[in-house]
């Protein structure tokens, strides 16, 4: 049997001759959290890393297998929500292999209209329409299939593998942002698979990107930050001669690492990675197009290294440094620019505002999120804990906004 996080707590606190009310003193926690967890309850991972830091040990030490939660009729509902694309990306293998159904429509033959489709799924992910990505991502998984399988020769099929393997990698980064990991691990290995068989190095960067992103949000930090650190090493440019692609893919690498390592309670390493990202950022001349659909090679970018240092502080609990940070960090013409990354950055402003005990500010930026992203927001968990320390710490009658956010995310 493989020991459980409050099993393993409990063996390094011993050992560093710690009682539980020191711990939780060290952690700045409750006793009764400390106990909790040590007799065997569930704990955000933001908790086990506060845990680990005090103890002066990686987050990753905490983790073992264990019996998981009981499913609940929720999550069974979103098995079925994604059924086409739960069947597209993990078909039934029978004894003479991958059975499909027999086609139902036909397939486009075009390279060009398929790239159209892709060029909108993005968009509409973009917009965060979840839905509509939902649908119309197994159809064009499918034509892909088929434009690859009907390839008649060696470049050609390299063309029309690098064009799945990007169909794939939105698949992969809507499975993780809506939290179906497994799902979203076989569509980035599929990604991964095409990217290597078109002989695209900056694909195969790109579904690396990804892969870290969903290991850090699966708590896997050590497999992140390798992988991350490896292909950043196999794909650093040479500054002098570099494109803005190679650069992006280049740094958006060593932030998946800084992500990683910080998380890790490995703050000197995250610390590195960020540097060498500034590096890579401040040589981005913004006069390039990519003419593809990579996401992270149109966004990185001195602003958005920015954003990640001031993740890593509100991750080391100063939130008076992310704040600073967020002073120089603006949406395009000093407007909202509606992107992933931007939104994060709001979430890390209001937990920062939440811990500083400036709970109207924290509510005006999650009002702000509501305003401009609901659907992304519902998906946030970080979101809702924001929210319940302001519910927990109010001492008046809820406003009005309150009350809205509190409906919409479900939080009491």
């Amino acid at each position: 049997m493989v020991d459980d996080p409050g099993v393993r707590l409990r063996a390094l606190r011993l050992r560093r001759g710690f009682s539980q009310e020191r711990l939780a003193d060290e952690a700045g926690l409750s006793v009764s959290t400390v106990r909790k967890i040590e007799q065997g309850g569930s704990a955000r991972i933001e908790t086990l890393r506060t845990l680990a830091g005090a103890l002066d040990t990686e987050t990753s030490s905490l983790f073992g297998a264990r019996s998981p939660e009981p499913v609940t009729d929720a999550m069974e509902d979103e098995k079925l929500n994604l059924l086409p694309l739960r069947q597209v990306l993990t078909p039934a293998v029978g004894l003479i292999g991958v059975s499909r159904p027999p086609a139902g429509r036909s397939v486009r033959e075009s390279q060009s209209q398929l790239r159209d489709a892709l060029s909108n799924a993005v968009r509409v992910y973009q917009t965060d329409d979840f839905g509509t990505v939902a649908a119309m991502l197994p159809v064009m998984i499918e034509e892909s299939r088929g434009l690859v399988d009907g390839a008649e020769n060696d470049g050609d099929r390299r063309e029309t593998a690098r064009l799945r393997a990007e169909i794939f990698q939105v698949a992969g980064w809507f499975l993780t942002q809506v939290r179906q990991y497994d799902l979203a691990y076989a569509a980035i290995r599929d990604a991964m698979r095409d990217a290597l068989d078109s002989e695209d190095p900056l694909t195969a960067a790109v579904g690396a990107i990804s892969q870290s992103w969903l290991f850090i949000r699966q708590g896997r930090f050590d497999d992140a930050e390798r992988l991350a650190r490896e292909t950043a090493s196999q794909v650093e440019p040479r500054l002098s001669m570099a494109s803005d692609a190679e650069l992006s893919a280049w740094g958006w690498l060593l932030l998946r690492g800084s992500a990683a390592a910080v998380r890790n309670n490995r703050v000197d390493a995250s610390d590195d990675f960020l540097s060498l990202a500034e590096v890579a950022a401040s040589r981005i001349t913004g006069s390039e197009a990519t003419g593809r659909y990579h996401q992270y090679l149109t966004t990185f970018g001195p602003n958005v290294v920015r954003m990640k240092r001031a993740e890593a502080l509100m991750i080391v609990d100063d939130p008076r440094g992310v704040l600073r940070i967020a002073e120089d960090v603006g949406g395009i013409g000093g407007k909202l620019r509606r992107s992933d990354n931007y939104s994060r950055h709001l979430l890390d402003v209001a937990a920062a505002h939440a811990a500083l005990r400036d709970f109207g500010d924290a509510v005006d930026v999650l009002t702000l999120l509501l305003r401009s992203a609901p659907e992304w927001l519902r998906h946030q968990r970080k979101g809702k804990d924001i929210l319940s320390t302001v519910l927990h710490s109010r001492k008046r009658k809820l406003s009005s906004e309150l009350r809205e956010l509190a409906d919409f995310m479900q939080v009491q």
